[in-house]
């Protein structure tokens, strides 16, 4: 038996002519599996086989299987239908999107809520093009560029209260003017980025800008402001609140704090959980795009390396 799911087409935008490294795979999820209860595992060459203990993002080629005490429930990216996976179950997503029940049982479709995906997915689509790495080109965090830039609108809290920006030089220290007040950030040379922890702010609109300075002053003064908006907790408590209903659902979580311009909570939630799951790879393109951002182009360049260079492993 085989049921027909919908999948999203991601063109690429490097060209091998170009010097760019083309990722073997470039496709977004066609769907994840949630409330996984018991034995329940999958299987990206139907040979090695890994736990699912939370929701899992499905992408074709993937194996599913539950044991006697398993099941699981398999929501389409497109429609939002589901299907409920039974007991000593097993189904192969195809590369043509579809599924095929191998055995034992996969309900049939019902309605579930559409909407959830849609910016998860839209987020997915635009990564790819980050994905992509440059043959040959000097690689990005080898080199010194005082142009540090800044994410343009950012919204922080007090559980959430870090700016970051991009390491320019393991020499160069910073000048972060917030309201037209100056907050020297020495040089920090083994840091992967630039973390500066806001505080003693009212709730509202701050302009912020950050200046680069090498040993003789200043190399670097931005164009433009950016603006970082300040929760109160009380604030902060109810925007958060919209994250209860993901559960463990690391994703649509991120994806809710980006949608509220919390740009550096999820990054640091992508970071975290890349981490603790460094199998979860073709996930990946998230961060890197959380990366794009936040205009920390060197984490995001070494992190679309890693991504390529995983996509061909075994696990």
């Amino acid at each position: 038996m085989k049921l027909k799911i919908a999948g999203i087409g991601i063109l690429l935008t490097g060209l091998i002519s170009l010097g760019l490294s083309v990722p073997a795979a470039a496709q977004a999820p066609i769907a994840k599996l949630t409330q996984a209860e018991g034995d329940v595992q999958y299987s990206r060459d139907g040979d090695r086989w890994r736990p699912v203990r939370r929701t899992k993002y499905i992408f074709p080629g993937y194996r599913i299987k539950t044991g006697e005490d398993g099941s699981g429930k398999l929501i389409n990216q497109e429609t939002g239908k589901s299907q409920e996976l039974g007991p000593k179950s097993e189904i192969k997503i195809g590369e043509d999107a579809s599924i095929e029940v191998i055995a034992g049982s996969l309900s049939k479709p019902k309605e579930e809520e559409v909407s959830f995906w849609q910016g998860l997915l839209n987020k997915f689509a635009k990564a790819q093009r980050y994905t992509t790495v440059r043959r040959g080109v000097e690689r990005q965090e080898d080199k010194c560029d005082n142009k540090v830039r800044t994410v343009r609108e950012v919204t922080l809290s007090p559980s959430y209260p870090d700016l970051v920006w991009r390491n320019a030089c393991p020499e160069y220290s910073y000048r972060l003017i917030i309201d037209g007040k100056s907050h020297e950030v020495p040089a920090q040379a083994s840091a992967e980025m630039i973390r500066y922890t806001v505080e003693d702010v009212k709730p509202g609109e701050h302009s912020y800008h950050v200046e680069v300075l090498d040993k003789d002053g200043t190399v670097y003064i931005p164009r433009r402001e950016s603006t970082f908006t300040w929760l109160s907790k009380e604030q902060e408590g109810k925007t958060l609140a919209g994250m209860g209903k993901f559960n463990d659902d690391v994703f649509m979580e991120t994806n809710y704090l980006e949608d509220q311009d919390m740009w550096v909570a999820a990054m640091d939630k992508y970071r975290d959980f890349f981490q603790q799951h460094p199998e979860e790879n073709e996930m990946r393109p998230l961060l890197i795009q959380s990366y794009q951002e936040l205009k920390l182009s060197n984490l995001r360049e070494k992190e679309a390396r890693l991504y390529q260079a995983k996509l061909d492993e075994d696990f």
